[in-house]
This record gives C-alpha cells, sequence and structure tokens, in this order.
C-alpha cells in the first residue's frame, strides 16, 4: 500500500503485469532443479494469477463499447 495526501491507496497490479508474473513462474517450473514442494506452490500461484486475470478480461468486456458512425456509444 501507497500513501498519497495522507490516504492509504491499495496499487492494484495491470493485466501486463500478471502475465509478466505468469513467465516468471513458468521460466522457474522449467528449472532443472525445482523441489516438487515448491514447483506445486508456484502451480497453486500460477492458477490464482490465471484466474484473476481472466475477472480482469471479464470486467474489461463488460465495459467495452462501440462508437457508432452517428457519435454514440453502444454495448460490444
Amino acid at each position: 500500500m501507497s500513501k498519497e495526501n495522507g490516504q492509504n491507496i491499495e496499487k492494484t497490479e495491470t493485466l501486463e503485469e500478471k502475465f509478466l508474473q505468469l513467465e516468471e513462474m513458468i521460466a522457474k517450473l522449467q528449472e532443472p532443479g525445482i523441489s516438487l514442494d515448491d514447483s506445486f506452490l508456484l502451480y497453486q500461484k500460477g492458477i490464482e494469477t490465471l484466474q484473476n486475470c481472466n475477472a480482469m478480461l471479464d470486467e474489461v468486456e463488460k465495459k467495452m463499447q462501440v462508437l457508432n458512425g452517428d457519435g454514440t456509444l453502444t454495448d460490444f
């Protein structure tokens, strides 16, 4: 959490940051010396991260709108 103007503001990660985290997890899972326990923990963390990504994408899809030729907006 960071403080801005005396208020607590929680930084939310972007979808791109989450994708980078997934790439890092995959790279660690591919390392030859990783233990079974560590690989299982990374797998669990990866599943949680994927679920968060899916939720974020669902939210974006709900907000998408199309600009019509007459300047009005309609849901995509």
